[in-house]
């Protein structure tokens, strides 16, 4: 294996290459529950709903025919007022210092005030996740064709793009106005009128899986996945924990032994971020199931607590790349189901790399053993424990809440064979290239790290086609290629089709 990817990596590279994007999104603002807000803005969330986001782009911005006429009406009287005040001076030119003033003034109070430092963190990521979604609102009519439309014009004509679907029919934030399974008929039909530029990926969410009214035309969800993925319809298996589940659910279990089988590729979410579960914390979420510490030593190993309560902060512990070590390590996961289960060769990218909060986390810690295991040091020194990590080092604990999520994904992909990464919206942020750069030179993960944007929600930092240039630019064509084609392909195989 090591050999093919040696001589992969040496292999002269063509002028005109597929470019596979592995992480991008289509879905539109039907598709998102309409209370999205709940948990994030009190009070402000049952006024600001989805509905309302959505009127308001369709009727009161210049995508609207309408409202353009109008705006155009309202500055032709307002050049006309002013042609009359020009003949007379002395009133054009108290207009003009009254007008100044009153901007004045408005600046001053915004500042004096500071207003944004009222909302939180989390509230003013979700403003800019909701004008995100809502520039796309306009597209209602065509939804997610009209946006996959725009992502496909954006490359060239060659390339393939992984689109995630979302199923936030159960994050308890009431109802969207298309559910995920109108969503998920609509992405299919969207897949059937282009030339084979659409990789659709199918949501697994364990409620879903084990909800026995669940009926998809005569079939259990479980069996539409396997049935859909064997027949190439979806080409690989969506995850997001942070909206209410661990990774290692025993409802999902099934899936993975299929999807291990088979080698079907899943990406799961594995970063900070503004959807999340808004329900109620359930008691058993005080503490994690799996892993534990010692306290005391003459009273064994105990959970790991996990105290969190607001819903954005314990949501976090559903994300937490560790979990994968719980699905991954054949003793963690057998003790936890109470049955031998061994699924060590699954196929997972933890997508987004843990997010640019935990990179500048690694970079900016300099004391902890757990975060300075980057480097390009051996496989074998890695893995004979002559590098301490956040796997071998430690209490659990203290590794669970200091270490960065990049040192833990990092050591998950040399551990684990099945373990990638894409950089999928961290990509923004051109502050972490030099980092970036460093790890795509590094033997031992550089064949595990995919290319993908987060179109369109990365849309609120940069738009998609500077996202994919600077960075094409800076780390050079080698490790484009590398990390677009080469990695791409490896992953999205399957025993069903190879790419």
């Amino acid at each position: 294996m090591d050999h093919q990817i040696e001589s992969t990596s040496k292999e002269q590279i063509p002028k005109r290459y597929t470019v596979y994007n592995c992480h991008t999104h289509t879905f539109t603002i039907d598709h998102v529950p309409n209370n999205f807000g709940k948990k994030i803005m009190p009070v402000l969330y049952q006024v600001i709903t989805m509905k309302v986001v959505k009127w308001y782009y369709l009727n009161l911005t210049y995508r609207n025919n309408n409202y353009k006429r109008f705006l155009h009406k309202c500055k032709k009287v307002k050049h006309f007022f002013l042609d009359i005040l020009k003949f007379t001076r002395v009133l054009y030119w108290l207009y003009t210092l009254i007008l100044f003033f009153f901007n004045w003034l408005f600046k001053m109070l915004i500042n004096l005030l500071a207003l944004s430092n009222l909302f939180s963190a989390e509230t003013k990521a979700a403003f800019k996740r909701f004008r995100t979604i809502g520039r796309y609102a306009t597209y209602s009519k065509s939804g997610q064709r009209k946006v996959f439309d725009l992502l496909e014009k954006t490359y060239d004509t060659d390339t393939k793009f992984v689109v995630l679907p979302m199923d936030m029919d159960y994050m308890e934030a009431g109802q969207p106005i298309a559910n995920y399974m109108q969503q998920l008929d609509e992405l299919l039909k969207v897949k059937s009128n282009n030339k084979g530029q659409m990789l659709p990926f199918v949501f697994a969410d364990p409620r879903r899986i084990a909800d026995p009214k669940i009926n998809v035309n005569g079939f259990s969800y479980q069996t539409y996945v396997k049935r859909n993925l064997s027949k190439q319809k979806f080409h690989g298996i969506k995850l997001y924990p942070a909206l209410g589940y661990y990774p290692f659910d025993k409802d999902l279990i099934e899936t993975f032994k299929f999807a291990q089988e088979h080698q079907i590729p899943i990406t799961t979410h594995c970063i900070e971020g503004t959807v999340f579960f808004r329900g109620k914390k359930k008691k058993e979420w005080d503490q994690h199931p799996i892993l534990k510490y010692t306290k005391k030593k003459e009273e064994g190993p105990i959970p790991i607590p996990l105290p969190q309560t607001k819903n954005y902060d314990f949501t976090t512990n559903f994300s937490h790349p560790l979990n994968y070590h719980c699905l991954l390590d054949k003793d963690l996961l057998s003790d936890y189901l109470g049955v031998e289960t061994d699924l060590s060769k699954l196929k997972i990218c933890l997508a987004h790399f843990g997010g640019t909060k935990e990179w500048l986390r690694y970079t900016e810690d300099n004391w902890n053993n757990y975060n300075n295991n980057i480097s390009h040091s051996s496989k074998e020194d890695y893995l004979n424990s002559k590098i301490k990590n956040t796997l071998n080092h430690g209490s659990t604990r203290t590794i669970w809440w200091n270490a960065s999520w990049l040192s833990v994904i990092y050591d998950l992909m040399i551990k684990y064979e099945g373990v990638y990464t894409d950089i999928s919206f961290i990509i923004f942020n051109e502050e972490l290239f030099p980092l970036l750069k460093y790890l795509l030179q590094d033997d031992k993960v550089k064949h595990k790290i995919l290319f993908g944007t987060d179109y369109y929600v990365v849309a609120q930092k940069n738009t998609e086609k500077a996202l994919f240039q600077n960075l094409r630019s800076y780390i050079g064509e080698d490790l484009f290629y590398m990390i677009s084609h080469s990695n791409a392909k490896r992953f999205l195989s399957t025993s069903f089709k190879s790419y």
